[in-house]
């Protein structure tokens, strides 16, 4: 199977997935996790099969439930939220107008837009938009992102935050946002690292277990089900494959102070107290768990 970034054929093999016994027609032996060694991309090796309806039943079952996001992990979204709708406008040389959150579940993102005098466009396989946004203008289409069928150079700015690590076929939607995309229009978007240093930790951890087979830095099928894997190489060379120009590609996060919001001195408060200090050691060696980028069409 060919990489689905540079369609290079040659990768290695990284090991086996973890497996969700609930997972629609799974059977373990039949698929391993894959770099390709000529861009980084990580893979799922063969391409799993779902239709869109599956992938909607698993997210309605688990994502947002399986979460375990506390008011403190709340609060802070939001306030990443406005910080990077100002960062957008800052970089945008076009008129405030269309604005596209794809994946844009329960829709805040979408609310900010709106707030910051955008015309919101929301996209998602499935409809988990809050309540509080009933009587809010707000476009939304229940669907993928070619079902949509946005016009050409439709929109100035479109926000795509933690979905690309879940499409079959990213170089397609990447080409899909250079359509539907006004020349100059920008776009703003957050994957994983699969670099990082947490997943570095993990992968010593899994050896010294003798279970070094089981860990592929990716998890396609248990949640959050991350099919796609990218770090600074792979993610760089995605855009720029597909005709956008790179204007800015940083790092962030893994020093949250997440264990803050947990009760003190219970198990997921040392795990947080301990991914917070990992998080601190990862910043001076640039290995930190999300890529931020924003890149424009010239």
């Amino acid at each position: 199977m060919e990489c689905k970034i540079c369609e290079t054929k040659v990768a290695t093999i990284l090991g086996k997935p973890r497996i969700n016994k609930s997972f629609p027609r799974i059977k373990e032996n039949n698929y391993t996790i894959v770099r390709c060694k000529k861009c980084s991309f990580y893979y799922i090796n063969p391409v799993i099969d779902l239709t869109q309806d599956e992938w909607v039943e698993l997210y309605k079952d688990d994502y947002f439930e399986n979460a375990n996001i506390t008011d403190w992990q709340i609060r802070l979204h939001q306030s990443e939220v406005i910080s990077r709708i100002k960062l957008i406008k800052s970089y945008s040389t076009l008129n405030i107008d269309n604005f596209l959150d794809m994946g844009c579940g329960e829709g805040f993102v979408l609310k900010e837009a709106l707030e910051n005098g955008f015309k919101p466009y929301g996209l998602d396989i499935a409809d988990n938009l809050d309540e509080s946004l009933d009587n809010v203008k707000i476009n939304f289409f229940n669907g993928n992102l070619f079902e949509a069928n946005y016009p050409n150079d439709y929109f100035s700015a479109i926000y795509i935050d933690s979905v690309l690590e879940h499409v079959g076929q990213p170089m397609l939607v990447l080409k899909e946002f250079y359509r539907i995309l006004k020349p100059n229009g920008l776009v703003f978007m957050i994957v994983p690292n699969k670099d990082c240093l947490v997943n570095d930790m993990k992968k010593i951890l899994y050896t010294l277990l003798f279970n070094k087979s089981k860990y592929g830095r990716i998890k396609p099928f248990v949640p959050p089900y991350h099919i796609n894997g990218f770090n600074n190489t792979s993610l760089k060379n995605a855009i720029q494959l597909s005709g956008f120009t790179v204007v800015e590609l940083t790092q962030f996060g893994g020093n949250y102070t997440f264990w803050k919001a947990r009760r003190k001195f219970s198990k997921s408060y040392f795990i947080e107290l301990l991914l917070y200090l990992i998080g601190l050691i990862s910043i001076p060696l640039n290995k930190q768990i999300q890529l931020q980028t924003i890149f424009k069409k010239l």
